[in-house]
């Protein structure tokens, strides 16, 4: 297996991608996996977001014409990620993250399929109505799929050391998010009572004739 895998790294389009001191070699092929990762990733996000409940007043149906942006963006990814594979396969398939990776992947574009199926093949989703809990818990496991697998990727050239301390970095990130999430609207709930009392103080009319604004604490 290895001297298989040595022969591809050791290939004469393998060295050229590699070594060749052109802007149409490893650049090339880079800013292919780089694009193609921005229109899969970036587009799927933009639907997940607005499932969970961004920007509510955009209807669902016309953000279905993303999909296809969606599996442009994939091949262009898996068709320049086999090539950047056969540069290094021995270091590549060696290394325990990058099967993380392409797990991660593999159940992200399963998400899609789903997705697009339950929540795009109901009409009652496609306007501006909340998704049911369902879509969202998809659209969450998404999110979630996509960030394992740059993660992964990302860090797969570096040492263990460096891939555990990024992975507690990110788990560290994302529970700081998290309650920045569900912060948020108490904080900005607190802050309309404030303004509105501030307010009160130079308003003449009896206590009966104000109309209190409604407490809500969520």
């Amino acid at each position: 297996m290895m001297e298989f895998l040595a022969s591809i790294e050791n290939s004469g389009f393998a060295t050229w991608v590699r070594e060749a001191n052109t802007v149409l070699a490893y650049p090339t092929v880079l800013a292919f996996h780089t694009f193609g990762m921005a229109f899969l990733v970036g587009t799927n996000a933009a639907i997940d977001l607005r499932i969970l409940g961004v920007a509510p007043r955009l209807p669902l149906a016309p953000m279905e014409r993303f999909f296809p942006v969606m599996w442009l963006g994939f091949w262009i990814n898996a068709l320049s990620g086999v090539v950047l594979l056969s540069l290094t396969p021995i270091t590549f398939l060696t290394t325990p993250v990058f099967y993380i990776k392409l797990l991660a992947v593999m159940l992200a574009v399963a998400n899609i399929r789903l997705l697009k199926r339950q929540v795009f093949g109901n009409p009652a989703n496609l306007d501006t109505r909340p998704v049911p809990m369902e879509g969202k818990i998809l659209a969450g496991t998404s999110l979630a799929f996509w960030t394992v697998a740059i993660l992964a990727g990302r860090v797969t050239a570096y040492s263990g050391f460096v891939q555990r301390q990024t992975a507690l970095a990110v788990l560290i990130v994302a529970v700081l998010v998290l309650l920045a999430g569900s912060i948020t609207p108490r904080v900005r709930s607190l802050l309309g009572w404030s303004r509105y009392y501030g307010k009160t103080f130079d308003d003449t009319r009896s206590v009966s004739e104000r109309k209190m604004p409604p407490w809500n604490p969520s």
